[in-house]
């Protein structure tokens, strides 16, 4: 960039910056005073509006204290019913916010007063012989004249404001109705009356009606066009500042309007905006400040509760827009925009005459120096101008002798170093990449990375944190792997941990160690994430789903299908580096890593098993099947455990599952158990029967075993006909389910079946299937040499 125009520039930006600043905080101070004033006005209405509203809702009430004294003192027992009606006549006229005054006692009768839209007074009664609630006109004294109307089937002991204030046996509140009489919105206030032996005379009422809220809210001054209105947590309007009506009349039949659909746009925006935020406004329990925007423009938004001990529960809102008290700033902020432009003009003139009086000599010097960059060595320097300028020229041209000794060495010495740099550098790679191969086969992307890249991976120790543990174990395969070679054992296992394993780096779990055919994997380290446990939920399924492809595999290989159970827990652990300086292991240390092998042991083939702990953080988006309580051997009580079979949202993944058809047996198969504990045999066998059996499940009778069978019991099996050839007498595993059965009987779940026992399973099954299919068929198109050998 030119000299001159940096001159220019860092003059313009002094006074741009001085003057911005001070434009700024002076708009910045003007706001801070509109929140202020508009949060003082806000408190000033809302205040004003609460102690109001508290004048008038404490009227209706006062009145029933006042007629409940009268009753009391028997003021209104001692006369006839046209005196207690003048009463009641008297209350009304008193009080212009109430428009029914009433009492109504439990043996039937019914009197008081009521207001019209016209203003007119009238009382009523109940005549007790025919049931018919009559209405008369008064004269200015308060006698009745004439009857104007009468209603039937009229009895105040069957009205919803007699029976919830008996029920809730003191004063209450009714909810908030449209009056017939006066056309506006209104609330009973009832109170029963009891007598010196706590039993119940009646109930007292007045109705309010909020027309004279309205008023009063219309004559507040909110700024030019702010607006305050009062509704119910239901979000219907009660009373606004507007002249516009909170209810509606269609077919006969008068509708309250909510706040948000307000004809009024700034009272709809407004409970919108809180509706939104709040998301009900039932949420709203104490005073709330709040400001938002309609078409660009901000609003200040302030919302109270008022809730007293009588069931009435409503929000007064109060909103002002800001440019109400905007206008002023506005101007201010024209004017210093005039100042700032006049100001830049000035700073550019006298700027562009600074830079042409010290540019010039600098602009030869700058001509000398291009000249030295092309190699010209030996030119002269001849400027006229200031003294520190007449210095700089001397200076450069003793730089100029010095610079021509050292160019001829320079290059040549960068030249070597760069290669050697290079080869280095290459060789580093290279090392880096051949590290991150080899224990990339051992350990995890994010461990090796975390051993290479910090200064504390090798360091020994660990960190107490909370992660989500993953455990998975092939069910049976142990008694797979004693059939066959001990080659074909390692082929099938790295087929099946290389699909496992490349599912569990897609979900970033870290991988800790293959024991065998089962596998401990973790989320939340080394790295932790806000959806470990998330992700584990979803691994797990993807790992059942991926046991399709592994087993069609299997059979091409001529090997019986596998199944695998995985259980899940979340729990604090101690993370980090194990061992010694010549052996170190990166892992994990804790009592939640035994519970979660544990919980994978609860599980049968196809089942995915969480803890209490692992539903907790996902419940809203998993999908159970089912649940079973398990006491847990080193725990003391007993633990909730879930069946998971999916997972929704980002993930939405979900495990195919089928109903086991059980078919009954023409004739049991004896068989013997015995009941594993670990990897122990029990030392007592039992004799029992299959009497029913589906494709993975058998139902088995036994009335040898003292007791019932605890679910989730691993036992070994051996089947007992007589006639059954050599090769299916080999020993076959299956785990106790929790379903409910008849005494001496349990249900089973197949976790290892030699492949001679399955093929006879099967063949028994499919038989079954077909005799229920042609029940009067003379042949059978299916070989029933195995069913035959069992009879």
């Amino acid at each position: 960039m030119p000299l001159r125009v940096i001159f220019v520039v860092s003059t313009l930006l002094q006074v741009m910056t001085a003057v911005g600043l001070t434009g700024y905080f002076s708009f910045r101070n003007g706001q801070r005073a509109v929140n202020e004033v508009a949060t003082k006005l806000r408190d000033e209405v809302t205040g004003r509006v609460k102690d109001k509203l508290l004048v008038y809702i404490e009227t209706p009430h006062l009145i029933n204290r006042l007629n409940a004294n009268a009753i009391e003192l028997g003021e209104l027992d001692k006369h006839n019913i046209q005196y207690k009606q003048k009463y009641f006549w008297q209350q009304i006229r008193t009080f212009p916010v109430i428009t029914y005054n009433f009492y109504g006692n439990v043996t039937g009768e019914y009197l008081g007063a009521r207001r019209l839209a016209n203003g007119d007074l009238q009382v009523m009664e109940r005549d007790r012989t025919t049931g018919y609630n009559q209405y008369f006109a008064t004269n200015v004294q308060g006698d009745r004249t004439k009857r104007i109307q009468s209603l039937p089937n009229f009895d105040a002991r069957q009205r919803p404001w007699y029976k919830q204030a008996v029920a809730a046996g003191k004063p209450i509140w009714s909810t908030i109705y449209p009056d017939f009489s006066t056309g506006g919105l209104a609330i009973t206030a009832a109170q029963p009356i009891y007598d010196k032996q706590g039993k119940l005379k009646g109930v007292l009422g007045s109705d309010f009606i909020f027309s004279e809220v309205n008023t009063f809210l219309q004559s507040l001054k909110i700024g030019a066009s702010g607006q305050t209105f009062i509704m119910e947590r239901s979000g219907l309007l009660v009373a606004t500042s507007t002249p516009d009506p909170s209810y509606r009349n269609r077919t006969n039949q008068t509708q309250r309007i909510k706040a948000s659909e307000s004809q009024n746009y700034l009272i709809q925006q407004s409970a919108k905006h809180l509706e939104h935020k709040f998301g009900s406004f039932s949420k709203i329990h104490n005073s709330q400040l709040l400001d938002f925007e309609i078409q660009g423009e901000r609003q200040f938004l302030q919302v109270t509760p008022l809730k007293d001990n009588r069931g009435l529960d409503v929000l007064i809102a109060v909103v002002v827009p800001e440019a109400e008290f905007m206008k002023r700033i506005h101007e201010n902020t024209r004017i210093t925009v005039v100042l700032c432009l006049l100001s830049l003009i000035v700073a550019t003139v006298v700027g562009l005459q600074t830079s042409l009086w010290i540019v010039k000599p600098i602009q030869r010097l700058n001509t000398a120096a291009k000249g030295l960059a092309d190699g010209n060595w030996e030119q002269k320097l001849a400027v006229d101008g200031s003294y520190e300028i007449s210095e700089l020229a001397e200076s450069f041209t003793s730089m100029a002798k010095q610079l021509k000794e050292l160019f001829a060495t320079l290059e040549e010495k960068v030249r070597d170093r760069t290669q050697a740099l290079a080869k280095i550098n290459g060789e580093l790679k290279n090392k880096n990449a051949l590290i991150r191969k080899i224990f990339g086969r051992y350990l995890s992307d994010e461990i090796v990375s975390n051993l290479l890249e910090s200064p504390q991976g090798l360091e020994l120790g660990g960190k107490r944190q909370k992660i989500t543990i993953l455990v998975s174990d092939l069910r049976g395969f142990t008694a797979t792997s004693e059939r066959i070679s001990p080659e074909q054992v390692i082929a099938i296992l790295n087929f099946y941990l290389q699909y496992m394993a490349e599912v569990i780096t897609r979900y970033e779990g870290t991988i800790d160690e293959f024991m065998g055919d089962g596998i401990l994997t973790f989320f939340g380290a080394p790295t932790v994430r806000a959806n470990d446990t998330e992700r584990a939920i979803a691994c797990a399924v993807a790992m059942q789903q991926a046991m399709i492809p592994v087993n069609q595999q299997m059979q091409a290989w001529g090997f019986p299908e596998i199944e695998m159970g995985i259980g899940i827990h979340t729990g604090e652990v101690v993370v980090g580096n194990i061992g010694s300086e010549k052996r170190t292991k990166y892992g994990v240390v804790g009592n939640h890593i035994n519970l979660a092998y544990r919980i994978e042991s609860c599980s049968v083939g196809g089942q995915i098993i969480v803890s209490e702990d692992v539903l907790a953080e996902v419940r809203d988006i998993v999908q159970v099947e089912g649940t079973q309580q398990v006491q847990m051997k080193g725990v003391k009580d007993p633990i909730n455990l879930y069946e998971i079979s999916g997972i929704r949202g980002e993930h939405n993944l979900f495990l195919s599952k089928s109903e086991e058809e059980f078919r009954e047996l023409p004739e049991p198969i004896l068989l013997q158990y015995v009941t594993l504990e670990s990897k122990h045999v029990g030392d007592r066998w039992y004799e029992a029967q299959i009497i029913k059996l589906s494709h993975r499940e058998a139902l088995i009778q036994c009335e040898s075993h003292e007791g019932k069978l605890p679910p989730l019991t691993n036992l070994k099996l051996i089947l007992l006909n007589e006639n059954l050839p050599q090769e299916v007498r080999e020993d076959f595993y299956g785990k106790v389910l929790e379903k409910p059965t008849a005494e001496g009987s349990f249900y089973i779940h197949f976790t290892a079946l030699p492949p001679s026992v399955r093929a006879m399973l099967d063949q028994i099954y499919n038989d079954i299937s077909l005799e229920n299919q042609y029940p009067n068929c003379n042949e059978n198109p299916i070989d029933d040499s195995f069913a035959s050998k069992t009879r």
